[in-house]
């Protein structure tokens, strides 16, 4: 997961481009939503500004950074993720299916609720782009907190006075994702080892499930390819020719546009402070890639 970089007046500027009435219509939606209590099923209409994401996001699952289908195929692997679910929160973590089953949180977590965040259904600052996987499958209608919800709350600003365990990635709503969950070769690991940082970051490991067998596999694809770069570029007397194609793979590998950037950085990082290590590491992910 890595921040995903807008500010807030050019994420809003871009939307009234794309869609010049969706900001108004919005509006409108959220003052029917505060006379009713409740988030009411209808024409929703989130889907008109997902391009907006999907550029923001290079294309990328805002969660596990596997990268998706260009915008021509979006309206099947896009998918509009509400961070705060619009219209019921159910208890995480579930007892059974598909998500952290067995987990045990670090930390009391807030109640369910029937009610959901349904005054952010429309917020801007409540959406990402995510797989299907990510989405539809993990997230569904979770959503983790350590104090009592804020289902009322007409802001995503305000709602952060529930202190949410997992991380919004988009903008600067919240901390950069980097400086709680860091990567072990191909594993995502929390960057602090106590206290608040820490329990987040383990939570959104877990509830995302960064650590699934697919998601290393690729990381090692990833991780081998990178080693192998690195230590090129390093090799005594290469041509300068040769030294700048495999930088330029290094930092294709970094760049927001990277599938599996995080894990890329720190990678990158470890070869240049403990070469040892991420020579060890490199050579075991490439071995499982081949």
């Amino acid at each position: 997961m890595i921040r995903i970089e807008t500010e807030t007046d050019v994420l809003y500027a871009a939307i009234a481009a794309h869609r010049p009435s969706w900001l108004a219509r919005a509006k409108s939606r959220k003052a029917m939503y505060r006379r009713t209590g409740r988030y009411v099923e209808g024409q929703d209409f989130w889907g008109e500004i997902k391009d907006i994401y999907i550029e923001l996001q290079h294309e990328k699952c805002a969660y596990c950074e596997t990268r998706l289908a260009g915008r021509e195929l979006s309206s099947k692997v896009h998918e509009v993720e509400h961070f705060r679910p619009k219209s019921r929160v159910k208890t995480w973590p579930p007892a059974t299916g598909k998500g952290a089953v067995g987990f045990v949180p670090p930390c009391r977590l807030g109640r369910a609720s029937r009610r959901g965040y349904y005054l952010l259904a429309y917020h801007p600052l409540n959406y990402v782009i995510a797989c299907t996987r990510c989405n539809s499958t993990l997230k569904a209608d979770y959503f983790p907190v350590r104090r009592a919800r804020s289902t009322r709350a007409a802001h995503p600003d305000t709602a952060m006075a529930e202190d949410p365990l997992l991380i919004y990635p988009l903008g600067h709503l919240d901390v950069d994702p980097a400086s709680l969950i860091r990567f072990a070769g191909v594993l995502a690991v929390p960057r602090h080892d106590r206290g608040r940082d820490f329990e987040r970051a383990l939570v959104t490991i877990a509830f995302f499930q960064l650590n699934h067998q697919d998601l290393c596999s690729r990381r090692a694809r990833l991780i081998g390819a990178l080693w192998l770069s690195l230590r090129t570029r390093d090799t005594p007397g290469l041509p300068a020719l040769l030294i700048q194609y495999h930088q330029q793979a290094v930092d294709a590998a970094q760049a927001a546009a990277g599938e599996f950037a995080a894990c890329a950085r720190d990678f990158v990082a470890l070869h240049a402070t403990d070469p040892a290590l991420a020579d060890q590491l490199g050579e075991a992910a490439a071995a499982m890639s081949w």
